[in-house]
């Protein structure tokens, strides 16, 4: 029986000669000896760890949906009262834009033809994973290439996620399948109330920062009144929320909520200076930061806004 030794270093020599396919490609469950000689290190195994810290950091961008809570913190230190003030904007959304319980149950049921043609579309954006690549298409924002513009993209999610369940935690307003057999969704509605919209709030917040961090986006506008914003984001923010309520999972007072949530939430966000820099800076530098936006975590590695960043991935859109 080859041993689990054995085994590892036939894969380190297959992928040291002549590599391995990705399907076969995998990596040892434990170190051995074999590893520590492709460890490129200067560092002696015994020295202290303390001694390394001065000289060593870890890369700007590592997995971005984890770094993206950094931002999630200076947005809370930032604006410490966000609870209040967005639940306050559910609550004039509904009262502006709700028809009634009536009336939202039967434009759900009259989009219910739509299923079919997207149906495809619908499915792969039952995650946030599937939706988010639509706007990763639209640009074409590579991970490795732009990491920048990938990670503004994890941290409007990041933070529209907080800041949507907090809020539906807060309302608990009931799916609409749940008060009307007539509603049949296509796919199992999530184990979370309805109002405001998640995919929504996500949607619309993550095409903000993309806009207004690069405006020049061709059909794009990007007016002072946030609402009056148009361009393929926002089209591609609607259709994303709009197939929500296709679906049968929302009714259409949770996108229209979940829009304003997501345009004030943006509004807050120009005040959180490691995202936004400077409000009043075209480019997005930090040149001035108020008390209550200051970091918390060394900044060596963030001499600019993360909207600076992007700015500079994408020139042409700046």
């Amino acid at each position: 029986m080859t041993t689990l030794h054995t085994l590892d270093q036939k894969l380190l020599d297959q992928r040291l000669t002549s590599g391995l396919a990705p399907a076969l490609s995998m990596r040892a469950r434990y170190n051995t000896p074999v590893m520590a000689k492709f460890i490129a290190s200067k560092f002696q195994v015994g020295e202290p760890i303390s001694s390394r810290n001065s000289q060593v950091k870890s890369a700007e961008y590592w997995d971005a949906d984890m770094q993206s809570y950094m931002y999630l913190q200076d947005f809370v230190n930032t604006v410490p009262s966000w609870q209040e003030q967005f639940r306050e904007v559910v609550v004039q959304a509904n009262d502006r834009y709700g028809k009634g319980l009536d009336h939202e149950i039967e434009e759900i049921l009259e989009l219910a033809p739509e299923r079919e043609e997207r149906f495809m579309e619908i499915m792969d954006q039952d995650d946030a994973d599937g939706a988010a690549n639509y706007w990763l298409g639209m640009l074409q924002i590579s991970p490795d290439r732009n990491p920048a513009t990938y990670l503004m993209m994890r941290v409007g999610r990041r933070i529209g996620e907080h800041v949507v369940m907090c809020l539906k935690g807060y309302f608990r307003a009931p799916r609409p399948s749940q008060l009307c057999p007539a509603v049949l969704p296509m796919i199992d509605p999530p184990g979370t109330p309805s109002l405001p919209a998640g995919h929504a709030v996500q949607a619309y917040l993550m095409s903000y920062l993309l806009a207004y961090s690069l405006p020049n986006i061709p059909q794009q506008t990007t007016p002072n009144n946030l609402d009056t914003a148009t361009g393929p984001l926002f089209d591609l923010a609607y259709r994303v929320s709009q197939n929500r309520v296709v679906a049968g999972l929302h009714y259409p007072i949770d996108i229209t909520a979940g829009r304003a949530v997501g345009i004030a939430c943006f509004d807050a966000l120009q005040d959180v200076a490691s995202i936004w820099g400077d409000r009043e800076s075209e480019t997005g530098e930090l040149e001035r930061q108020p008390v209550a936006a200051r970091l918390t975590r060394d900044t060596s590695l963030e001499a600019r806004s993360l909207r600076a960043r992007v700015r500079e991935e994408f020139p042409q859109y700046k």
